[in-house]
């Protein structure tokens, strides 16, 4: 339900060039169906749900879930389709639903959407199987000959565009143990359970299948047509369809298997994935000869699905290579390493640039030049990949795909256009933090030097490269928001008052569903959370001493009364409200929001400060010393008590052994909790409790060989505030400060240690180099000023301006985000902990400590 990859975010990237927007804020006007705007009959009601126009007869009263019905359309069809459909449904009192446009048809079964559900067009609701009954057919002999994307989720009814799955007809939500909000159903007994929208049919177990579909499930579980591969395992899904690794059952050779769903995965231009997969088969067809580009071996199509059968070429990604390589991710690399890394780079993209060549003589454009899209063979080879938007090189049109940061400006094609990638991927190989320059090319040119500054490029690399980016583009300025951090000394109240001003700027008080522009997940909550909302904000803002104007507040307490069951935990709900509030000095209205979030405790169900149990018991703690209220400091320690039970239980759900970590959402959050619990109470057993949690979570990180110390999760090794080492550094700083812990102290000095890396991807509070700038802030070693300050400066790499002021990129530097977790709010937290001392990143939480002994105090 959260934004977090790539495809998922590049819906909220379709409003707006500038922030994350709802999907349904496109413009789509003129692509609206015309049913969008017409007349319902007298007694029937309407309503728009997103991306949705809903219709509902007089006295519909429809059961919580059921059995519902989906339509899917071609791009061609889809007027038609819905037309007849919503007539079907007034003409049978029908409650339905119909997305409003073409365009937002296009973007819910564009390649990148959820596989799971994507393809619907309409939606009916039955209210119950003997409708179902009397309505399949019906439809069915009203859409015979028209087809559509298969609703992967869904039973097909007969061989029309018609799908059937059961599940919610109205939304059911629960929190899970790891603090995502999952949609459900209900069971017999009561029980929410997770409602499946996994690409694949499937049935509650309490549910039989109605007679009227029968047959249509036992055909959809029926063995298909005989297919001569075997596959070995999945290498990438999208909704146009898979790519696998496979071996020929008569030979065993390896091929690689690239799967076209027809009528899906449309690009913006509508042509769906099996049209695609046709191109890539004539362009490598075109192409047979190079040893740069796989070889057609077959085009088959089993049970209407597509596939070409390509070469498989061995090797690893460029993307994957790099990322292995890459030097700047150690605190200090050799001036060796630099070298070696420098040379094996510029050979590996001279490779690519005479593979490019190669493409380019048959005429041939490629069109999707991107680190994952370039193989490096074991023999040093390199091969160019995924053809499916290649074109003829004198194609002047636009390509309907792109992957973001490497993509030419509008107006540049053919050969011009791909040596524009290749250039993109000159400066990535050796800074890969794209597509951050697409936001303002000014920072091609800062970027360009920075690498300069640290790899030893041949000479003249660096201006030929800025040269070339630049074409396409206004001349290339100074870099403002770039120098206001690479200032011989950064003055910490311009920065402050640059970023209070920016935030000013793009606040929206006027909406109802955000004031500030941040991170999707905002539109999930209300808008109003600590962590990607209102609230966050806010309190970054009088964190630093900027005034925080009444009308914000006042919309801040509004949205509130407006959000859909919001959450209680401390950063993504009430929780984090009712502090926020109370340090804008609305007492009344914190005491109302505390109210209300300790009547939401029930869906309390993870362990961590964002979200869960510890998250609550931190504000009950507070809240407590602030208003002498001993129920509420009662109430904090028997969730401490909740927490220390699960943490002693074998097999505890709340604590799986691969869980998630970190401050925000693992261990090292529950550990500081009983840090605070200890302090509340003085009891050695809440030390006791913070060692097991600190213990566990140490065991759950790795030392590298250059001695920096990771916490593990998702098989990736992390050093982030949030979910990695750095929070749980400065937790074990805390604890260290109390009583001795053998290894602990070694854990502080490796993640500081690791904190030394030049390179990190993003600007971030949690998840970036802000958190850095905090982590070592806090734990106050004087010898780790400079590293702080060389952090500061290095915020220049990401550092953008809005309307004058100073902004910082969000999730995956995909839009400007003003918010505490991953914008310019965390910004200013982050250097408010270094330039003024400050301890907390978010309301409550006071990261002090005293581990690190008189002479290394702050």
């Amino acid at each position: 339900m959260e934004a977090s990859t790539i495809p998922e975010l590049m819906a909220y990237c379709q409003a707006d060039p500038v922030f994350f927007e709802p999907p349904w804020h496109m413009k789509d006007e003129d692509s609206l169906f015309a049913a969008s705007g017409r007349a319902l009959p007298d007694g029937w009601t309407r309503r728009e749900n997103g991306l949705w126009v809903v219709a509902e007869p007089a006295g519909a009263e429809l059961p919580d879930q059921g059995w519902k019905i989906h339509v899917s359309a071609t791009d061609s069809d889809a007027e038609t389709v819905v037309d007849l459909v919503v007539d079907f449904c007034l003409s049978r009192d029908l409650t339905f639903k119909f997305l409003r446009s073409k365009a937002a048809m296009r973007m819910l079964n564009n390649k990148y959407a959820g596989r799971g559900s994507s393809g619907k067009l309409l939606t009916l609701y039955p209210h119950d199987e003997e409708q179902l009954a009397s309505v399949l057919p019906a439809l069915a002999d009203l859409l015979r000959g028209f087809t559509g994307p298969y609703i992967l989720s869904d039973v097909r009814y007969e061989d029309v565009p018609v799908y059937v799955r059961y599940g919610a007809f109205v939304p059911m939500t629960y929190l899970s143990p790891s603090g995502e909000q999952v949609y459900a159903v209900r069971t017999p007994d009561g029980r929410l359970v997770p409602d499946r929208r996994d690409p694949v049919f499937t049935v509650p177990e309490w549910v039989e299948v109605p007679e009227v579909l029968r047959a249509s499930v036992e055909r959809r579980t029926a063995g298909g047509d005989e297919f001569p591969y075997r596959v070995e395992k999945p290498l990438h899904f999208s909704n146009g369809g898979g790519v696998y690794l496979a071996r020929e059952k008569d030979s065993d050779r390896y091929v690689v298997l690239i799967e076209a769903r027809p009528h899906a995965g449309v690009d913006r231009d509508g042509q769906d994935a099996v049209t695609r997969l046709k191109r890539e088969r004539d362009m490598l067809l075109r192409l047979e000869g190079l040893d740069c580009v796989p070889r057609v071996l077959d085009h088959l199509v089993i049970w209407e699905h597509h596939f070409l059968v390509q070469e498989y070429i061995e090797g690893e990604t460029l993307l994957s290579e790099v990322f292995d390589r890459y030097p700047l991710s150690s605190p200090d690399p050799s001036a060796e390493w630099l070298a070696e890394y420098t040379a094996w780079a510029t050979d590996v993209l001279a490779k690519v640039d005479r593979a490019l060549m190669s493409v380019h003589a048959k005429g041939v454009r490629f069109a999707d030049l991107h680190p994952s899209n370039i193989i490096l063979r074991p023999d040093g080879r390199v091969a160019l990949i995924d053809f499916e938007i290649a074109s003829d090189l004198t194609d002047t049109q636009a390509p309907p795909l792109g992957a973001p940061g490497f993509t030419a400006p509008r107006g540049m094609s053919g050969r011009d256009a791909d040596h524009y990638a290749l250039d993109c991927l000159r400066q990535w190989v050796f800074l890969p933090i794209s597509p951050l320059q697409e936001r303002d090319p000014v920072k091609y040119a800062t970027l360009t030097d920075v690498v300069t500054e640290h790899f030893p490029v041949p000479e003249g690399f660096g201006a030929r490269l800025v040269r070339r980016l630049g074409t396409g583009h206004e001349p290339f300025g100074p870099d403002l928001p770039a120098r206001m951090f690479t200032a011989e000394e950064p003055h910490w109240p311009a920065i402050r008052d640059s970023l209070v001003a920016g935030i000013h700027a793009s606040a929206s008080p006027d909406r109802k569903d955000r004031l500030f522009p941040g991170d999707p997940q905002q539109f999930g909550t209300g808008g109003i959370t600590v962590a990607s909302g209102a609230a966050g904000v806010l309190w970054a803002l009088h964190q630093v001493g900027s005034a925080v104007p009444d009308h914000y507040v006042d919309w801040l307490v509004d949205a509130v009364g407006r959000a859909d069951n919001p959450r209680p935990g401390l950063m993504d709900g009430l929780h984090g409200v009712a502090a926020t509030l109370q340090a804008l000095g609305r007492h009344d209205d914190a005491r109302d929001m505390l109210g209300r979030a300790r009547a939401t405790h029930d869906r309390l169900a993870a362990p961590g400060l964002h979200g869960g149990i510890a998250g609550a018991g931190l504000s009950l703690l507070n809240f407590a010393r602030i208003t002498g209220d001993e129920s509420l400091r009662q109430e904090a320690l028997e969730m401490g008590e909740t927490l220390a039970s699960q943490l002693r239980a074998a097999g505890s759900p709340m604590f799986p052994p691969q869980g998630r970590v970190g401050l925000e959402h693992g261990l090292t959050g529950v550990a500081h909790y009983f840090l605070r619990l200890h302090d509340d109470t003085g009891e050695e057993r809440y030390l006791d409790l913070a060692r097991t949690a600190l213990q566990r979570e140490v065991e759950r990180g790795q030392f590298a060989k250059d001695g920096g110390f990771n916490l593990l999760y998702n098989n990736r090794y992390l050093l982030y505030l949030g979910p990695g080492s750095g929070g749980l550094a400065v937790v074990l700083a805390d604890y260290l400060s109390r009583r001795a812990e053998p290894g602990f102290a070694e854990v502080v000095s490796g993640v500081r240690r690791a904190c030394g890396a030049a390179f990190v991807r993003h600007p971030a509070l949690f998840m970036g180099r802000a958190g850095l700038i905090v982590t070592l802030a806090l734990l106050g070693q004087d010898e780790d000023r400079p590293l702080i300050r060389e952090h500061i400066r290095r915020l220049s790499w990401h550092a953008l301006s809005h309307e004058g002021h100073l902004a910082f990129p969000g999730n995956q530097l995909l839009r400007l985000s003003m918010d505490l977790d991953s914008g310019s709010a965390g910004l200013l937290v982050a250097l408010g902990v270094a330039f003024d001392r400050n301890a907390s990143i978010i309301p409550f939480l006071d990261l002090r400590n005293t581990a690190v002994g008189e002479q290394g105090r702050r």
